[in-house]
């Protein structure tokens, strides 16, 4: 029986944003570049196939390049976020083999609504391409980094979690 392997939706200039601080030096090519060369690290270390996703904008028209690593520049009028909700949707049940990397809510949350799973661009990056050459940030510890989320919660999440804590056995 073959092996089925998990494949990944990356959300290209939001890992670029992730991986490179805006201090950064090189030009956005090279950062496409370096951040290539550890997406391919990746696929080759998990076997998985991985797929990255840019905003074509700037680009005469749609783009895709199946090489070692495909890469898709979305055509003008439609932008990575757009590209990826769409392939989600055409995947059905399919899309639960799928984990879509981005930090983008509205991506995470159509992710989830399709069944695919998701994960943040910078628990990403410290997980598989970085590890624990990345700078440590100083509100997050390298334990709590996998256990919790940074999409923070809405008010109304919050009131409802202190409503069902607060309660008091009687």
């Amino acid at each position: 029986m073959a092996t089925v392997f998990r494949e990944y939706i990356v959300d290209g200039y939001n890992l670029l944003h992730k991986l490179f601080p805006e201090k950064e030096q090189r030009t956005l090519q090279e950062k496409r570049e370096r951040a290539e060369t550890m997406l391919l690290g990746f696929q080759r270390s998990t076997r998985a196939k991985v797929t990255v996703v840019y905003d074509g904008r700037h680009a005469r028209g749609a783009f895709r390049d199946a090489g070692a690593l495909n890469r898709v520049f979305t055509s003008s009028g439609c932008s990575a976020d757009d590209w990826i909700v769409d392939y989600l949707k055409s995947l059905g049940s399919k899309a639960q083999m799928f984990t879509i990397v981005s930090s983008d809510r509205f991506i995470c949350r159509h992710a989830t609504a399709n069944g695919a799973s998701y994960m943040l661009s910078e628990n990403f990056i410290d997980t598989y391409l970085c590890g624990t050459k990345r700078h440590e940030r100083k509100d997050e510890t390298v334990m709590n980094r996998k256990k919790y989320s940074n999409i923070r919660l809405t008010q109304k999440e919050v009131d409802h979690w202190l409503e069902l804590f607060s309660k008091t056995k009687e």
